[in-house]
């Protein structure tokens, strides 16, 4: 009876671990005005994301967008990991290194916050000259950087097209 109780909850497993995983969202063409000036997407654009980790990413897609205008601007890096919980771990953990003070491979990041917003927690910070919004859905974790006066229309505009 414990056996066949065990192999019932395999076929539920692999389902949560499939859940959401799907290729990236699409790349919007504008973010807070600015348009798409370039672009990368799966494994180019898996090491330009590693490369700023300083590590492998565990993700199955993702893309890195620029947007700019005159002195506007705004990156948009977005993976898409294996199955959700991979990607709820990797927020965690960036999380825990931005509260540690860990650097990344360009500087440090300081006032980490947290907040609730269209269903999604939003985590925002400071560093490297721009705001920073990252949050996870599903199996995609986004991380938005843009200069401070484009920040919050580049937030909103991705919360509604990535997820």
């Amino acid at each position: 009876m414990r056996r066949r109780a065990g192999r019932a909850a395999l076929p539920l497993l692999a389902l949560l671990l499939l859940t959401g995983c799907g290729a990236a969202p699409e790349i919007p063409a504008a973010l807070a005005g600015l348009p798409l000036t370039h672009s990368a997407r799966g494994a180019q654009a898996l090491e330009d994301i590693a490369r700023l980790h300083r590590r492998t990413i565990l993700a199955r897609d993702g893309f890195v967008a620029h947007y700019e205008q005159g002195a506007r601007v705004a990156m948009l890096y977005v993976t898409r990991a294996h199955a959700a919980p991979v990607a709820w771990w990797q927020l965690s953990k960036m999380v825990e290194g931005i509260e540690r003070g860990a650097p990344n491979a360009e500087g440090r990041f300081s006032h980490l916050k947290a907040r609730e917003q269209d269903g999604l927690t939003v985590y925002s910070a400071i560093g490297l000259g721009q705001v920073h919004y990252f949050y996870r859905s599903g199996s995609a974790i986004v991380w938005l950087a843009a200069d401070p006066g484009t920040a919050r229309a580049a937030l909103g505009d991705t919360l509604r097209g990535v997820r």
